[in-house]
């Protein structure tokens, strides 16, 4: 991970009728042209772009493919970033709603 702390705009958008926030999304990774992953509190994935600041859903698929492709992970565990898909359904996976 090159930066502790990346800066994403906060933003908040309704896709599919549910709302998307980032402030209460967990950072999956990102890269340095201003785009996030992040995974809701729904357990759903979505893309941010900074510029535009638009939204994008993504299927586990892609988002996963994104998260590959992404140069900085601020999750580096897969298990972690996709616990439903990789075996960690059930385990306890970080959330910045916690208190640290």
């Amino acid at each position: 991970m090159s930066e502790n702390n990346p800066k994403y705009k906060i933003l908040q958008q309704v896709l599919d009728e549910e709302t998307y926030r980032t402030d209460t999304s967990t950072l999956l990774a990102y890269d340095t042209n201003g785009k996030y992953l992040f995974r809701a509190l729904n357990s759903n994935y979505f893309l941010q772009n900074d510029d535009n600041e638009e939204m994008q859903l993504l299927d586990m698929e892609a988002a996963e493919e994104v998260w590959n492709e992404m140069p900085n992970k601020h999750v580096t565990n897969i298990a972690a970033a996709f616990p439903k898909y990789h075996g960690g359904v059930g385990m306890d996976t970080y959330t910045n709603l916690y208190d640290d």
